[in-house]
């Protein structure tokens, strides 16, 4: 899930609890939540002082954060994979 900010100039700590309750549920499934658009100051410095930043995947802008999940869902299809046995003819 990519949750793009960019439009939201203010969160309380309602807010917060909510992408960080979307962020638990999401990657308990062994989906990937990231958060883009973290634009306006007010929402920078609520995040930064809530040290979210550091629990949270923040990507700069909505490419960034397309490309983050499309690499991390490749990656985690390939360390899924089973390797073929080479004992088999």
């Amino acid at each position: 899930m990519i949750l793009d900010l960019s439009a939201v100039k203010y969160v309380d700590s309602s807010g917060l609890s909510a992408i960080l309750t979307g962020n638990r549920l999401w990657t308990e499934e062994g989906g990937q939540f990231v958060l883009t658009g973290v634009e306006h100051p007010s929402v920078k410095t609520l995040i930064s002082i809530s040290r979210l930043d550091s629990v949270l995947d923040i990507k700069e802008n909505l490419e960034q954060a397309v490309k983050w999940v499309m690499m991390q869902a490749l990656r985690s299809q390939l360390e899924n994979e089973t390797p073929a046995e080479e004992d088999e003819v």
